[in-house]
């Protein structure tokens, strides 16, 4: 029972404990006063009425006068008995009426019961005594009186009291609603906001609960600003390069590593090795801090580059003291040298506006990624940029063990009919791989999408997303995995199912409404359903991702982030956004019982994820030891190779 409904009902308690008492000394006050009434009338009517009988009754010639006058008396209805009585004690005369209530209730004559009041004179004739006469008053008009008086004052108390009782409930709203905004104010921060009440109430006590209020809302938002700031803090103590803010080498072996090994490899990628030249010479000629400038504003350019490439895998890193990396996943020859050729240009602007002084500003190697071990790879990209080196002042160099062949050497054009042929005909496979608790319970199971071309050869995620993406076919890939899931989800209500979505089909409101359309057929198993982004993309577009949360969110379907923690953006976002787990990125897993940083990293995470009410899940967990060492730091679930391994749900198939 709300507060608002407690104190109503103690009001009208109160006014009914007051209305039974105020009515109760009324009504007694009253009684007393109306007996004592009857009792001054019976005795005046008997005094009155024997003086005037007493020369009448002494003469029997006189019996009908005195019984006309006894009538008379009688009959006015103010009298239930009279009786005369001579001196011998012998009956005269007498009038007796049963006593008669209009309009009374019996209860309320027995709860204020009236005592019939007597009122006795002696009858005298001269010095001769002729009798007594005994006259009792009827109480019947005393109860009409006391019953009118108790209703009149029922009346106006329940009038007032309705009256007040109103006014009260309006004062008690307006008292009380600063109670309303401190719930909305508790309820919005377990939803991970933080607002503030401006209104102060005037009520001395409520002024104090919504300031202790505020001052919580505040100190709950530093704590978390606090904690993420601690973990960004560690995050670039381990992996930025505190000069120029670009990922530092550990990052890159790491990173790059886990996306070769991880459960949907690299298959497609290409890498830039970029070294400044002279940077020796600069710093004898110039001191360090022109070397500083030149490598902050050397790091902004290749950025910038990462930035505008629009790849979400892709990111720089300072290798060492004067060679940069970008890495570029998904991206085919021909777009990998046009990034080279942009970075190469915008370098070579360096030396134009005084950063070095020398024209030779540097060189520039780059390798595709066919297979081959990460060692190889860095080792082919390293000879490019010796190759470039050799080649001359501001080179670039490509690094291409042989020909591309098969799908390695499809055009464009090619790929856009593949992948039309593959929507038409359905030629997907989808896979899935568990995700289990901490307790080794089923949580659900993550679906990944492959494609088969038409000689039915698999095709890598890692080659078709790019060119899905490249030419707008996102949406259908997307739409094809949503109705096979649900498919099966029909058919099996107690299947739980992860699906990957693309972020660029949550900002169309046309595959949205579609989704909506969809699981609003059953919607008491969309909840089977959860739907995952990866962090990195879908950061780009948190007002879309918000919106996407709150409309599937009514259906009771879940949303995650995947691959958190790849990026080095902020994590005060998610205090805002609500979704309801994070897949912590694979290569915060590798061998993290011999990582003390990464176990620092996924131990923060966990803190501020229960914090704020979420699941977080590790995914590439490959051994026993990495298991044991994620569920002593307190994660919810695991997923990857030591867990249980990519299995084939469905062929390709008709849908």
């Amino acid at each position: 029972m709300t507060l608002l409904k407690q104190l109503i009902l103690m009001i009208v308690l109160l006014f009914t404990l007051l209305f039974c008492g105020t009515v109760y000394l009324s009504v007694q006050n009253s009684r007393a006063f109306l007996t004592e009434q009857l009792t001054t009338i019976s005795q005046d009517t008997a005094t009155s009425l024997g003086m005037q009988l007493s020369p009448l009754i002494l003469d029997k010639n006189n019996q009908v006068i005195v019984q006309s006058m006894l009538d008379a008396v009688f009959d006015s209805g103010y009298y239930r008995k009279i009786r005369i009585v001579d001196v011998e004690g012998k009956l005269v005369i007498e009038r007796t009426a049963p006593p008669h209530v209009n309009q009374v209730p019996d209860w309320f004559i027995r709860l204020f019961h009236i005592e019939t009041p007597t009122g006795e004179a002696l009858m005298t004739s001269g010095w001769q005594q002729a009798g007594t006469i005994t006259i009792a008053a009827n109480p019947g008009i005393a109860y009409a009186s006391l019953w009118a008086s108790s209703m009149n004052a029922l009346y106006w108390f329940l009038g007032a009291s309705l009256f007040t009782l109103c006014i009260g409930v309006v004062i008690l709203h307006f008292v009380l609603r600063p109670l309303k905004a401190v719930e909305q104010q508790a309820m919005a921060i377990c939803n991970r906001e933080y607002p503030e009440q401006s209104e102060i109430p005037w009520t001395l006590d409520l002024r104090s609960v919504v300031q202790a209020m505020n001052r919580m809302t505040q100190k709950v938002k530093e704590m978390f600003a606090e904690q993420a700031a601690s973990i960004e803090r560690m995050r670039a103590e381990a992996y930025l390069d505190t000069l120029t803010g670009l990922a530092n080498r550990r990052y890159f072996d790491l990173h790059v590593k886990q996306l070769l090994e991880a459960d949907e490899p690299l298959v497609h990628g290409a890498l830039l090795f970029f070294e400044i030249s002279h940077l020796k010479e600069i710093n004898d000629q110039k001191g360090f801090r022109v070397v500083d400038h030149l490598l902050i504003e050397s790091g902004q350019i290749i950025k910038t580059l990462v930035a505008e490439s629009g790849n979400p895998e892709a990111f720089a890193a300072r290798m060492s003291g004067n060679t940069f990396a970008a890495f570029f996943a998904g991206i085919d020859q021909d777009k990998a040298r046009q990034l080279a050729s942009h970075l190469s240009h915008n370098l070579t602007g360096l030396h134009e506006r005084g950063m070095t002084p020398f024209s030779d500003v540097g060189h520039i190697g780059g390798a595709m990624y066919h297979g081959q071990r990460l060692n190889n790879w860095l080792s082919e990209v390293d000879l490019a940029l010796r190759t470039a080196q050799s080649e001359g002042p501001n080179t670039m160099h490509f690094f291409t063990p042989q020909e591309a062949s098969g799908m390695g050497a499809w055009s464009a054009s090619d790929w856009k009919g593949i992948l039309l042929e593959a929507l038409n005909s359905h030629r997907v496979e989808l896979y899935t791989q568990v995700l289990n608790s901490v307790e080794d319970q089923l949580i659900h199971r993550e679906v990944f999408l492959r494609l088969r071309d038409e000689l039915g050869e698999q095709i890598p995620a890692g080659l078709f997303v790019p060119m899905a993406k490249r030419h707008g076919l996102i949406q259908e890939f997307d739409r094809i995995v949503i109705e096979l899931c649900w498919q099966e989800v029909l058919k099996d209500p107690s299947l739980k199912l992860a699906i990957n979505l693309f972020p660029a089909s949550i900002s169309q409101p046309n595959f949205v409404n579609w989704l909506m359309a969809l699981l609003g057929e059953k919607p008491e198993l969309a909840s089977q359903l959860s739907f995952e982004l990866p962090e990195q993309e879908a950061l780009i577009q948190l007002d879309d991702l918000r919106a996407f949360i709150a409309q599937v969110g009514t259906l009771g379907v879940e949303v995650g982030l995947d691959n958190f923690g790849r990026g080095f953006g902020s994590f005060t976002y998610l205090s805002t956004l609500k979704v309801h787990y994070l897949k912590v990125d694979g290569s915060f897993s590798k061998d993290i019982e011999q990582n003390r940083e990464n176990q620092f990293f996924v131990d923060a995470i966990v803190k501020i994820a229960h914090g704020l009410d979420l699941q977080v899940y590790a995914k590439s967990v490959e051994t026993p030891a990495e298991q044991a060492m994620l569920m002593s730091l307190r994660v919810d679930g695991a997923q990857g190779y030591g867990i249980g391994g990519t299995e084939l749900w469905q062929k390709a198939r008709s849908l």
